[in-house]
């Protein structure tokens, strides 16, 4: 008897928690991420950039569809690889984006903004 109530009681248990873990409560969608930035990061090339920067604009394009929020700090990062191909005037727009989406990082993005400036 005890052995069966055990059974049972694991049973109810790793449903529930399966039960949990596909349910993905963020406010955020994220796409692809963790997965292309990993791949970037370890392994830095032309391709894995431009794969990351696809994912980057997936979940922009698809958070609505998510009816989920675009992350802070995507924008941002879009940014980032646009500034390591010199295309500065697509970075700016992204931070404007960023600052527009986020306006508490609107000090940080400024800041960025002026040193892209300066820098020419």
């Amino acid at each position: 008897m005890k052995t069966g109530i055990q059974k049972a009681l694991i049973l109810v248990c790793a449903i529930g928690l399966s039960a949990c873990a596909s349910t993905n409560k963020s406010i955020y969608h994220w796409g692809d991420y963790s997965e292309t930035a990993y791949n970037h990061k370890h392994e830095p090339s032309d391709e894995t950039r431009e794969k990351h920067k696809q994912a980057l604009l997936a979940i922009i394009e698809n958070a609505a569809k998510e009816n989920k929020k675009i992350p802070p700090g995507i924008y941002a990062e879009l940014a980032t690889l646009e500034l390591q191909v010199n295309n500065v005037v697509e970075a700016q727009a992204y931070l404007q984006q960023e600052k527009a989406l986020f306006p508490e990082s609107a000090q940080l993005i400024d800041a960025m903004l002026n040193k892209m400036n300066k820098a020419g």
